[in-house]
């Protein structure tokens, strides 16, 4: 018997759209403070990845990550998101093209996942 975790992957949509977000639904994250939330469930450090970024945060931010999953791949579709539960955590890995590394370091730059995207 297998150990069910909550799981999310959401590749991306449009891997070769430009780097340009959908700002109406850019807005709507900035609007509704959860990316506060989401940023008060970091746990540092943050590990880079070839083609972006893997985030930890605490087991209760499971659905403030969950919520930004769903967002964010609606607002950028050339990233691919992917969360996971796993050993007290929840781990958060965003990635992208090689020309969208940096700006996905960006959007979790100084520990915070409070930017907006692009």
């Amino acid at each position: 018997m297998t150990d069910a975790r909550p799981l999310i992957d959401r590749p991306a949509s449009d891997p070769g759209a430009d780097l340009a977000c959908d700002f109406t639904i850019a807005s709507e994250m900035a609007r509704s403070g959860f990316r506060e939330e989401l940023a008060h469930g970091i746990v540092p450090p943050l590990r880079e990845l070839p083609d972006g970024v893997e985030v930890t945060f605490r087991p209760e931010a499971w659905e403030a990550v969950r919520r930004y999953v769903e967002l964010e791949s609606q607002c950028c579709p050339f990233l691919s998101l992917a969360a996971e539960q796993r050993d007290g955590a929840v781990l958060l890995r965003v990635t992208g093209r090689t020309e969208a590394r940096d700006l996905i370091l960006g959007l979790f730059s100084g520990g915070a996942a409070t930017r907006d995207c692009c």
